[in-house]
C-alpha cells in the first residue's frame, strides 16, 4: 500500500497485489482485492504477475482492512491464495470553524435567534457541536459543512457566550476541530416612548396656548397608552407639583389616572412612564413629553361676581349722584336766604339814609364798597347762626339750615350770586337803577341793582 502507513483524508492510496509464479502466463490469473467488511471486491486480470488499485480522495469510508486475493484455472480447476491484511488508515487535519449570530449583534426578548457554524473541509457527515456557557448542545449535520442552531422565543437564561466546534467520528478514532471563537448572545427589551392624552368627560377642558386649561369642579382623565408587544406591565403618571406617583396595571397596553373634582392642587405637569417584568428582569421605558394641566375658576360664579359687583358700583353711583344734588339745592336756597336777609336791611339802611339827608335825593354808591358790605353783613349772619345753632341728629333734622355752616360755600354762592345780578342789571339799563322785587314769605323786597345809583 503506498502511502504505508497513514493516509490523509483527501488523499490518494494505491493497494498492489502480486504473486511469484513460474508459469504465469500461461495460466492467466485474476486479483480481487477485497475489504474485510465487504463481500464484494474488485477484480482485475492483468498480464503480469501484479496487479494495483487506485483509491483516489480517500476519506473515512475508504479506511479498513485490505486482503488481496489470487485465482487460477487449471485443467478446468480454479485454485485460490489471499494475501495477508494490510489496514488503510485515514487522518484529518480540520481547522477552526467560524460562527456567527442572526440577528447580528442585540437581540431582543421573545424574539427568535441563530447560530450558524461554518468550517472550510471536505470532510463531510460530521458533528458540530455549539456550547454555551450554561451547557453545551449537539447538532449532526450530513453532507455539508455548515450547521446553524436556531433558539425559537429567546429568554435571559439564553443569554451568553457561544462558541462551536466540528467532530469526525472514523472507524478507529474521533477527530475534533479546535474551539472556534466566541460570539456573545444578548438580549434586550427596549421599550418605546408611551403616549399620554388628556380628556373631560363634562367638557370641562380648553386647549390654550400655555398648556390643558380645566375647570375647576370638573372631573379630567389621564390616559397613557403603549405600542410595546410585551404583555402586562404597570403605568407611572408623574405629577411634577408632588412626590407622589399613581400607579395603574396595563390593561390592553393602556393605562387610565381619573380626577373626579379638579381642583388647584392639581395643576401643574403630568407625564408617563411604562414599566413591564420580563423573567427576573424589569425594564422601564423613556418618560413622555408633560402635559401641561392649568386649573381656573369656573365661568358663571366669576359672570355673577361681576354683574353683582357692577350693581353695588351703579348703586354707589346713584347715592353720590343724589346726595350731590340735594347738597346743591340745599346751597341754593341757603344762598337764597342769606340774600333776603341783606336786601332786607339793605332796604332799611337805604330808607334810614334817605330821611337823614333831605338835601340829596340820590347819592352814589360805590359797587366795591356794596360787594364789600355785603360780604361783611354775611360773615356777620353766618357767626350769629353759628353761635346759635346745635347740630341735628341727621340731615332730614336740620333741614335747609345745615348748609349754613359752611362758611366758605355760603359766601363764594352769594359772591357768584352778586356778579350774576350785576351783569344781567347792565345788560338790562345801563343809564338807569331799577328795584329787583324778590318774594319771600309772601313780601316783596327791594334790591339796589349793582349799576351806578344815584
Amino acid at each position: 500500500m503506498n502511502p504505508a502507513v497513514e493516509v490523509t483524508c483527501g488523499q490518494d492510496v494505491s493497494i498492489t497485489c502480486s504473486v511469484i509464479t513460474q508459469t504465469q502466463q500461461l495460466l492467466n490469473p485474476t486479483f480481487i482485492l477485497k475489504k474485510a467488511s465487504s463481500s464484494v471486491g474488485e477484480k482485475q486480470t492483468p498480464r503480469t504477475n501484479s496487479a494495483t488499485f487506485s483509491v483516489p480522495e480517500v476519506n473515512f469510508d475508504n479506511e479498513g482492512s485490505y486482503q488481496c486475493h489470487y485465482k487460477i484455472t487449471v485443467a478446468g480447476q480454479d485454485f485460490n491464495s489471499s494475501s495477508d491484511s494490510v489496514r488503510l488508515s485515514v487522518t484529518v487535519s480540520l481547522p477552526k470553524p467560524s460562527i456567527s449570530m442572526t440577528p447580528d449583534g442585540e437581540v431582543i426578548w421573545g424574539q427568535d435567534a441563530g447560530i450558524t457554524c461554518l468550517i472550510s473541509t471536505q470532510v463531510l457527515g460530521g458533528t458540530f457541536i455549539l456550547q454555551h456557557s450554561s451547557g453545551s448542545s449537539r447538532k449532526t449535520v450530513t453532507g455539508t459543512n455548515s450547521a446553524t442552531f436556531n433558539i425559537d422565543q429567546v429568554d435571559f437564561h439564553n443569554e451568553g457566550l457561544y462558541q462551536c466546534w466540528y467532530q469526525r467520528r472514523s472507524s478507529s478514532q474521533d477527530f475534533i476541530s479546535p474551539k472556534g471563537n466566541f460570539v456573545r448572545l444578548f438580549i434586550s427589551a427596549p421599550l418605546q416612548q408611551p403616549n399620554i392624552s388628556l380628556t373631560s368627560p363634562n367638557r370641562g377642558l380648553v386647549w390654550g396656548p400655555e398648556g390643558a386649561q380645566i375647570t375647576r369642579g370638573f372631573s379630567f382623565v389621564l390616559t397613557c397608552s403603549t405600542p410595546s408587544h410585551y404583555l402586562g406591565g404597570v403605568f407611572y403618571l408623574i405629577f411634577s407639583g408632588s412626590e407622589l406617583t399613581h400607579t395603574e396595571p396595563a390593561v390592553n397596553h393602556s393605562a387610565s389616572f381619573s380626577f373626579p373634582v379638579a381642583e388647584y392642587e392639581h395643576q401643574g405637569n403630568y407625564s408617563c412612564v411604562f414599566e413591564v417584568k420580563l423573567s427576573s428582569r424589569r425594564f422601564t421605558s423613556p418618560q413622555t413629553a408633560p402635559i401641561s394641566v392649568i386649573i381656573q375658576m369656573h365661568l358663571l360664579p366669576l359672570v355673577s361676581s361681576v354683574a353683582a359687583g357692577g350693581l353695588l358700583l351703579l348703586l354707589l353711583v346713584l347715592v353720590v349722584v343724589c346726595l350731590a344734588c340735594r347738597r346743591r339745592r340745599q346751597a341754593k336756597h341757603t344762598g337764597a336766604l342769606v340774600q333776603t336777609q341783606l336786601a332786607v336791611r339793605g332796604r332799611n339802611e337805604y330808607e334810614n339814609n334817605e330821611y337823614q339827608d333831605d338835601e340829596a335825593d340820590y347819592e352814589n354808591v360805590d359797587p366795591m364798597d356794596t360787594r364789600n358790605n355785603i360780604k361783611e353783613e354775611t360773615r356777620k349772619g353766618e357767626e350769629e347762626e353759628t353761635n346759635d345753632y346745635v347740630e341735628p341728629e341727621s340731615d332730614e333734622e336740620a333741614g335747609p339750615r345745615v348748609s349754613i355752616i359752611k362758611t366758605n360755600e355760603v359766601c363764594l354762592t352769594v359772591e357768584e350770586n352778586g356778579e350774576e345780578e350785576e351783569e344781567e342789571e347792565e345788560d338790562k339799563n345801563e343809564d338807569d337803577y331799577e328795584y329787583v322785587t324778590k318774594p319771600v314769605d309772601g313780601d316783596t323786597l327791594d334790591i339796589y341793582g349793582e349799576e351806578d345809583i344815584y
